[in-house]
């Protein structure tokens, strides 16, 4: 379940977590709830704030009458960890360390996220545009978790350093085996293609969406099976030229159709 799904059916767990732990005090500012909550698992936010899983979701379920005893006020050591260490990432690798500052590509997206914008497709059009022997070197107000396993799975590995409980950065690079240069572009996509995404954690949706898209031939249209309207993502299509349409042919079924707009 994401963070924003447990907040809509239980609004008050906003102040459990926020007295929980320091790092929740941010889902009090409606416009970073907005960006945040929807990406985050309530996994991963236990993992980003540094407290067992279980803990957590103990709590959660305490303060809804769903178990007994009293929820603690705050985590066991929450905000102990000193600023400038990265917690399990160890020092900076040798790759990183020797990279020259031409080959480091800056992306500061916390004035983004503190304004209620959604910075993901701008962190995506760095990474498509990342060279085989740079790195992208991401300024973020949180730890962004979720995007570990989406950018691990185009093959960046990661490295993260806190500067300050609201200040990271994390580079994203290229292991030294792959750096073999730009793949192959995949076949593109002709006639109409249907994508399911239903069912999958954010940021999933979007990343398959706009991974589709570029693909997406002259004459041919994607049509996208969601749950829900993907309102972050129809920005996204406008400002890459797509004209889409949607409709609600049943309970459960939100359908996008996607399709390159007039040249």
């Amino acid at each position: 379940m994401t963070v924003a799904r447990l907040l809509d059916e239980h609004p008050e767990l906003v102040e459990i977590l926020a007295d929980y732990h320091a790092h929740f005090k941010q889902l009090r500012n409606r416009l970073l709830r907005r960006v945040m909550a929807p990406r985050v698992t309530v996994a991963q936010a236990a993992q980003i704030a540094g407290v067992p899983a279980d803990e957590l979701l103990g709590v959660l379920r305490r303060a809804v009458g769903e178990g007994k005893g009293a929820a603690p006020a705050r985590a066991p050591g929450a905000g102990s960890s000193v600023p400038g260490e990265a917690p399990g990432e160890g020092e900076r690798p040798r790759t990183l360390a020797d990279l020259p500052e031409a080959r480091r590509v800056h992306l500061d997206v916390r004035e983004d996220i503190r304004r209620g914008q959604e910075p993901f497709a701008r962190i995506m059009a760095a990474v498509k545009a990342l060279g085989p022997d740079e790195a992208l070197v991401l300024r973020t107000p949180f730890e962004p978790i979720p995007l570990y396993d989406v950018l691990g799975k185009r093959g960046l590995d990661h490295w993260t350093e806190r500067h300050a409980t609201d200040d990271w950065s994390v580079w994203f690079y290229r292991p030294r085996a792959s750096r073999r240069g730009p793949s192959p572009e995949a076949e593109p996509i002709r006639g109409r293609r249907v994508l399911d995404v239903r069912g999958l954690e954010p940021p999933q949706p979007m990343v398959r969406v706009l991974e589709e898209i570029d693909r997406l031939g002259a004459d041919a249209e994607l049509e996208v099976h969601h749950e829900r309207r993907p309102l972050f993502l129809y920005p996204q299509l406008d400002d890459r030229g797509f004209v889409h349409e949607t409709d609600e042919p049943e309970p459960g079924l939100v359908r996008i159709r996607i399709r390159r707009g007039p040249a």
